[in-house]
């Protein structure tokens, strides 16, 4: 071989594997510490138990631990900051539901956030259909007798802050009933809850998430707001099937995290939530609670973008048509 190739096979050799080096993929991004999972809201509420399942499940498959922090109030704006005031590096994510991105932008015009701009999402965990529950104390066991009652005076509706979905159900709920029904502030479900077992609060519209616990503690599911009923409630009848006038209203929760993310960042929390939701276990347990979990296209961050864009627009529809706004 002629000195000139001699010296020059090496050079092909090593221009060679540099350019395996170069084609082979990159390492999947991985959290360089713990991760801090979002709750804005106070513990004991349905999204709280959502994040106390997903957090250990996204915890092992991200290789690090993943911990919540619980900052309720300001109408989702106290948890909304807290997420864009963190570097955009993966380490703080929020579990935020339909109310933050589709109900509070079109109750309050000044909001710390922009749904549809100040957000990377990762994709959506769960969708919890909302039941109509009354106190077994109410005499309410049917639509018929619901109406009656209604027909009679004003029935007490738990509520919370405007544009929650305890705010959002019992307005629906007194629009289908025709009368002023008395909404009753609460801080959350839960008290709520408490109170219609102990017969001092009519009628709610709860997730179904805590409502199906609830009916073992003194509450009785009426009706389910959604297009089927549910496997847990199987004799409990839709709203359309018993003529009540009210839109199908599901909460769905997502996974977000600040706008700005690297895409490596975003894709491979995205698979850690797709592998999580894969589970048989933690797919078993969220079923369990008649939690909805997405199939096929409904994954993704494309398919979550997606979801808060439709979902904002169309309550931004209902709430300026029933003057909520």
């Amino acid at each position: 071989m002629p000195p000139m190739t001699r010296r020059f096979l090496p050079a092909v050799l090593l221009g060679g594997l540099l350019g395996v080096t170069a084609a082979r993929p990159a390492r999947a991004w991985r959290p360089a510490g713990p991760v801090t999972l979002i709750i804005p809201f106070a513990p004991g509420g349905a999204t709280d138990w959502l994040a106390e399942l997903i957090a250990p499940a996204l915890s092992e498959r991200l290789g690090t631990a993943v911990t919540t922090e619980h900052l309720a109030g300001e109408a989702g704006e106290r948890a909304m900051r807290a997420l864009l005031q963190a570097p955009a590096d993966g380490h703080h994510l929020l579990l935020g539901n339909l109310g933050f991105f589709a109900f509070n932008p079109h109750f309050y015009g000044s909001l710390a956030y922009d749904p549809l701009s100040d957000f990377a999402p990762i994709g959506l965990v769960g969708t919890s259909p909302m039941v109509l529950l009354a106190s077994q104390h109410s005499g309410i066991t049917d639509v018929a007798s619901l109406r009656r009652q209604a027909e009679q005076g004003p029935l007490t509706i738990a509520s919370a802050g405007r544009g929650s979905t305890l705010h959002m159900g019992g307005v629906m709920l007194m629009r289908a009933l025709g009368n002023g029904g008395e909404l009753v502030p609460y801080a959350s479900g839960g008290p709520a809850r408490e109170d219609l077992a102990a017969g001092l609060l009519d009628i709610m519209v709860d997730q179904a998430i805590t409502a199906i616990p609830a009916t073992h503690l003194g509450a009785r599911a009426i009706a389910v707001l959604g297009p089927q009923r549910l496997p847990e409630l199987a004799t409990v009848p839709t709203a359309g099937e018993i003529g009540l006038a009210m839109p199908d209203l599901a909460i769905w929760n997502l996974l977000v995290a600040r706008a700005g993310t690297p895409a490596p960042i975003i894709q491979a929390l995205a698979e850690a939530l797709e592998a999580m939701l894969g589970d048989e276990m933690v797919a078993r347990r969220l079923a369990g609670d008649s939690v909805i979990t997405p199939e096929g296209a409904e994954r993704g961050p494309r398919a979550a973008a997606d979801l808060i864009r439709a979902e904002h627009a169309r309550w931004g529809a209902f709430i300026r048509a029933a003057r909520m706004d």
